[in-house]
């Protein structure tokens, strides 16, 4: 499957609440996501599988298959 533009090996069966842990484990030092969390409670990173926004609620009754395509999007400022 692709994560992030990567071709990654997934084991079958495997949840978004597993990938999404990992990945989130990535960027748990980015100063924007400690002062995110800090503030807010969560990181506020999107997951994106096949084009679709996924839900945190249903990150544990999503398995990923062979041909997915799962991205992380992270939180920017602007204004």
């Amino acid at each position: 499957m692709m994560i992030n533009g990567k071709e990654r090996e997934v084991e079958p069966g495997t949840k978004v609440s597993t990938l999404v842990q990992i990945l989130e484990d990535t960027v748990k030092d980015d100063p924007m996501i400690i002062s995110l969390k800090q503030r807010t409670g969560k990181s506020q990173i999107i997951f994106i599988l096949n084009d679709r926004v996924l839900q945190p609620q249903d990150y544990d009754n999503i398995e990923v298959k062979e041909d997915d395509r799962l991205s992380m999007v992270h939180p920017a400022f602007g204004g």
